[in-house]
């Protein structure tokens, strides 16, 4: 009982200790950690929630996953009221910083595969940093989701006068990759404003399986600097990350895409669902059109024509002896292919097919040779391969990886 005694009141010199320095700021409620916070009336919460703590920032120029975090970089999704104030709030222990600025439109055109184009720009909010009591509160002019960024310009990569600066960018979710289209296509937004939860969904008919991504604002990230040493992903991936991997999309008619938005601390995955439901159909790689495309072949005895789908001499066979399906309802598995008595010639170049896709040297990998190229593979030598063996892991709707060994 001592020692529950002690923690209690321990807790209550916590409190007291939140509270008393913070002036006019609102109190905490509960014990909440360390970070930045974005707080006030246009946000629901006047006081300083967990709910409302950014998520560490993470850089799209670093393509390094494991050093992507970058150190006074946080963004958040975040529901906000028109015309009411809000602010950011640094707490640091006991101590506590107000953050404002004030904002200014920016159109982006689409250079550097920002959001938005030359044909439709899109304008964020963009000002530097304030720090202190009466640093200016900020507002927005419509209620909706936003995207909040803000860099502290720790290392001084932000090339601007002033360097710490926040980013408001209004979210309206869309997709990109349906049939092979990377181009965004608008979801079906929200019918009601709320701040802790909405929906966007969009009912679309899929050719065959493959690949696609959620985006707002009709880019791939927003750029903080001039130099481009500092991106922001406008994206969502696998797992719900910014900036993850491309997500699966099966073949089918009627398939309704559903992405939800809620309130949440944390990871900015961790604010987001999505559900892929509709009349999916489920593809048969014992089928797929497997097999290799380009002018490298014209020495072979039926070579299909440059660059058409493969056929004749370089079109793989099944071989059901050597492939093992693991889960029956989605075909999952691994499947192999062979070709067999395939010539090449020296300097000439071909991509990989599999069910269509066109897949170059970063998409799958060669065992028993070496291939120059850095996106069709270039042909060093003249060659005669007895045998060519496509290996494949099929997850149910993608190719996840794609082993190629051949043998002279």
């Amino acid at each position: 009982m001592k020692k529950i005694s002690i923690f209690l009141s321990a807790l209550a010199l916590l409190c007291v200790t939140f509270t008393s320095c913070k002036g006019t700021d609102p109190v905490v409620e509960g014990i909440v950690e360390d970070g930045f916070y974005v707080a006030g009336s246009a946000t629901g919460a006047d006081v300083l929630n967990v709910d409302y703590r950014l998520a560490p920032g993470v850089n799209e120029v670093e393509k390094d996953v494991t050093k992507q975090k970058r150190a006074g970089m946080y963004e958040k999704y975040v529901a906000l009221e028109a015309n009411k104030e809000f602010y950011l709030l640094l707490k640091e222990g006991a101590v506590e910083t107000r953050y404002g600025a004030t904002l200014a439109n920016k159109e982006l055109k689409g250079e550097n595969d920002q959001a938005g184009s030359a044909e439709k720009p899109f304008i964020i909010q963009k000002g530097s940093l304030v720090i202190g009591s009466t640093a200016p509160a900020l507002k927005v002019t419509k209620s909706g989701l936003y995207h909040i960024v803000l860099d502290l310009n720790l290392d001084k990569a932000l090339d601007l006068t002033g360097g710490a600066q926040v980013i408001i960018a209004p979210v309206e979710w869309g997709v990109r990759g349906v049939n092979g289209d990377w181009g965004w296509k608008k979801m079906k937004s929200p019918t009601t404003f709320s701040k802790t939860t909405m929906v966007w969904d969009t009912t679309i008919a899929t050719t065959t399986a493959g690949e696609y991504k959620l985006a707002y604002g009709g880019g791939w990230k927003i750029q903080l600097d001039d130099a481009g040493k500092v991106k922001a992903n406008t994206n969502l991936g696998g797992d719900m990350k910014q900036g993850g991997d491309n997500m699966n999309l099966p073949k089918g008619t009627n398939i309704k895409l559903t992405l939800t938005w809620n309130l949440a601390s944390g990871e900015i995955s961790k604010s987001y669902t999505y559900a892929v439901t509709g009349n999916i159909i489920i593809e048969d790689p014992k089928v797929f059109v497997v097999g290799f495309s380009g002018n490298a072949f014209g020495t072979n005895t039926t070579p299909p024509a440059e660059w058409s789908d493969p056929a004749g001499a370089t079109l793989a066979t099944y071989d059901a002896a050597a492939s093992t399906v693991t889960n029956t309802t989605t075909k999952a598995g691994t499947y192999v292919y062979n070709i067999t008595n395939l010539k090449v010639v020296a300097t000439k170049e071909f991509k990989v097919r599999y069910n269509g896709a066109w897949i170059g040297t970063s998409g799958a990998t060669m065992v028993g040779e070496t291939f120059g190229g850095t996106d069709n593979f270039i042909v060093n030598a003249d060659a005669t391969y007895t045998k060519v063996k496509f290996e494949v892991i099929w997850t149910g709707s993608k190719a996840s990886t794609i082993k190629i060994t051949f043998t002279k």
